[in-house]
């Protein structure tokens, strides 16, 4: 098949999977189009064209490269064509690939009432949030796509768990966690017949065993550099969220709801209600913090009659707190430190802060109160990087004759 029909076929394709124009462009037909120039439309398509392509445009085979080590620009190139290498294969694209876009698909009627029915349910009986309800919701709406209700048994359900195989642990945990609530509450209301509850594996996990990911103060100072250095029309704002973040640890959902009035600039103070543990926490404003945000509010900031502070470029609220994890993984990615394995979202900042204040010295009561936490134990798993303290821990290795 020649590149040209290949491109058109799989573009159609993403069109009947509910992909929107703009997500078709942007994610794949636009990097598609490069190959076109160069080999032409009318040349065939196999693996050595695509893989001659892009050693001369990116100066490697990005289709052996670990995605890992990938800056964000060459790791979206590579899924524009790993995909459409799987779509010559196999006539589909991978199943990642329709995540975001699966949720628009339309449920048979019986299994549309069931999800209606429960997320009422945990909406107004146990009060979710509204993240906690979107995420139920599209988790719950994309398990029953492919495992539909009324032909629900135990291959069904245990087919679903090998397709969760290529997530992460904690993917795998926090979607058969909602899965498994769906449908204990299907059995309860007599739309199952059968509790199915024992075919999913425990996932108990001890507390606090996890080891945050952490960066150092000079990691940090180089992200904001980054940040503050690109050519980009939201650069004041991303850099003022980027800030805030890294010197009072705000969670990305706080950010995203930040507003106006939680600023006293006459008594240099920020207040905010967290979303989290709607519990109040309030910050003096630091020189750097402040001109962060009065550059952004002043130079940048369009016009609008939302509070919120932070805003897109249209003038409308940042829908998601995805959203500002998205600036800070990009600033990582991009800006030359040395991820080695390490998380590298909005979180790590917040991370990074506590790991820091804690090699200075700070108290656990004293970090604990600079994140809001509820409970002081959350605090302490900052006490598994604090590598300075843990060495004076340590104990001479026995020698044995």
């Amino acid at each position: 098949m020649n590149i040209s029909k290949l491109v058109d076929n799989a573009c159609v394709c993403l069109e009947v999977q509910h992909f929107t124009a703009s997500t078709i462009y942007v994610n794949f037909k636009r990097h598609w189009n490069g190959l076109l120039k160069t080999a032409g439309a009318d040349a065939e398509f196999n693996y050595q064209t695509v893989a001659k392509y892009l050693i001369e445009k990116c100066g490697e085979n990005l289709l052996t490269v670990d995605l890992s080590i990938l800056p964000l620009k060459k790791y979206r190139i590579q899924h524009a064509f790993h995909s459409l290498i799987h779509y010559y294969d196999f006539g589909q694209f991978p199943s990642s690939s329709m995540a975001s876009a699966i949720v628009r698909i339309n449920l048979p009627g019986f299994e549309n009432d069931c999800l209606s029915q429960y997320i009422s349910y945990v909406d107004k009986d146990l009060g979710y949030s509204r993240s906690s309800l979107k995420y139920s919701f599209n988790t719950i709406h994309n398990y029953l796509i492919s495992c539909p209700l009324t032909y629900i048994c135990d291959n069904q359900i245990l087919r679903y768990f090998m397709a969760l195989g290529s997530n992460s642990k904690q993917t795998v945990k926090s979607k058969l966690k909602v899965i498994k609530r769906f449908l204990c509450y299907c059995y309860e209301m007599g739309f199952i017949k059968l509790d199915y509850s024992s075919l999913f594996p425990s996932n108990k996990l001890r507390s606090y065993t996890e080891v945050p990911s952490v960066y150092t103060p000079d990691e940090i100072f180089q992200v904001l550099e980054y940040i503050k250095s690109q050519d980009s029309p939201n650069k004041k704002r991303n850099y003022a969220i980027a800030v805030l973040i890294a010197v009072y640890g705000f969670r990305a959902g706080d950010i995203i709801k930040l507003k106006l009035s939680d600023i006293d600039w006459e008594n240099e103070m920020i207040c905010i209600i967290q979303s989290k543990t709607l519990q109040q926490l309030t910050h003096k404003l630091t020189v750097h913090t402040g001109n962060a945000l009065t550059d952004y509010l002043l130079n940048e900031r369009p016009l609008s009659d939302y509070e919120t502070i932070f805003l897109k470029n249209n003038g409308k609220e940042i829908g998601s707190s995805a959203t500002i994890s998205s600036i800070v993984f990009n600033a990582f990615v991009n800006s030359g430190i040395i991820i080695n394995g390490r998380k590298h979202g909005s979180h790590c900042l917040r991370h990074s802060l506590a790991s820091n204040m804690l090699s200075n010295d700070s108290s656990i009561f004293e970090i604990s109160k600079t994140l809001g936490h509820a409970s002081v134990d959350t605090t302490r798993i900052y006490t598994k990087v604090d590598l300075s303290h843990l060495r004076l821990c340590e104990l001479e290795v026995p020698s044995y004759e």
